[in-house]
């Protein structure tokens, strides 16, 4: 009888350790989630602050706002905004001419003038920290007429564009929707599309909008 009471004991035991170990091995895995919703949360931070990521093919701009770091020299690094005439003002080296450059072409030209006179094979970082608005007009007959922005890394389509401003009110035509844009040689055309046919058929390609462009949505004909 003892036998089998130290058996029932130890048995008991075992199935208490056992589930203790399940238990902490279950805590283990929510604490290793709980981190990396944390390490999640604080990746998502450091991208929308200092540094947003483009590719080196993005053309800067007057309004962009730049920061420029050198490896090692803790004095040279900074913030700057690129001025109208399309230069920034860096330490050591001056006035320095970037709109139009890519950020590539500009990293490596600030490089060059560090390297030329004040620092060994310096090493440059560029990074944007902060685009210059680029904008689109709507409207007439839409519910949140306003100014909407071009997102800096891809292009607005008509339809995201009218989604931002709370869609085509009540009152509103969106057969008849018009664009009026600005070439690059001053020249002003403007062009009619049929928006309902752009959120209804999916044969018809929406439309990119442009730097610039004026949408206007006409009220309905009664």
């Amino acid at each position: 009888m003892k036998i089998i009471q130290t058996s029932l004991v130890g048995s008991l035991f075992l199935l208490s350790s056992l589930t203790n170990s399940q238990d902490i091995s279950s805590s283990g895995l929510e604490s290793s989630g709980s981190s990396n919703n944390l390490n999640y949360s604080s990746s998502s931070d450091v991208s929308s602050g200092i540094g947003i990521v483009v590719g080196e093919n993005y053309i800067l701009k007057p309004s962009d706002v730049i920061s420029v770091e050198v490896y090692q020299e803790g004095d040279l690094e900074k913030s700057v905004r690129v001025e109208g005439d399309g230069s920034v003002a860096l330490a050591l080296i001056g006035k320095v001419k970037v709109a139009g450059m890519t950020v590539a072409e500009a990293q490596s030209l600030i490089t060059d003038l560090y390297n030329r006179d004040y620092i060994v094979d310096p090493q440059v970082s560029l990074l944007v920290v902060q685009f210059s608005p680029k904008i689109i007009h709507i409207l007439g007959s839409v519910n949140s007429p306003g100014v909407v922005e071009i997102p800096p890394d891809r292009n607005l389509t008509l339809t995201e564009a009218i989604a931002g401003v709370r869609g085509v009110s009540r009152l509103g035509n969106p057969k008849a929707v018009t664009i009026k844009r600005v070439d690059a040689d001053g020249k002003a055309r403007q062009m009619e599309v049929n928006f309902s046919r752009i959120v209804s058929d999916p044969n018809v390609k929406d439309v990119i909008l442009q730097e610039g462009d004026t949408v206007w949505v006409p009220e309905r004909r009664i």
